[in-house]
């Protein structure tokens, strides 16, 4: 998935397998260069304890993506000052 896919408040359903067993979903609440962070809002049962160590937090490789259902904010590009 491309930064430009992600934007604040999107869900999305990932895969970390250093961090959780199976796959999960996040709400985006930063997005950087090649990766975002995400608060865990849903989870396996078997990753309960691997969510709370991770204090519901997650940074995510842009390719542990594996849907994203939206429901975020697209943010205006910024305006260009003009001259006067």
């Amino acid at each position: 998935m491309k930064k430009e896919d992600i934007h604040l408040g999107d869900s999305l359903q990932c895969k970390v397998k250093e961090d959780m067993e199976k796959p999960f979903t996040g709400t985006v609440q930063k997005v950087y260069e090649n990766s975002a962070l995400l608060d865990i809002t849903d989870y396996a049962s078997a990753d309960k304890q691997n969510a709370a160590e991770l204090n519901f937090k997650i940074v995510i490789n842009f390719k542990a993506i594996q849907k994203n259902f939206g429901g975020g904010v697209i943010e205006d590009p910024p305006e260009e000052a003009s001259a006067e």
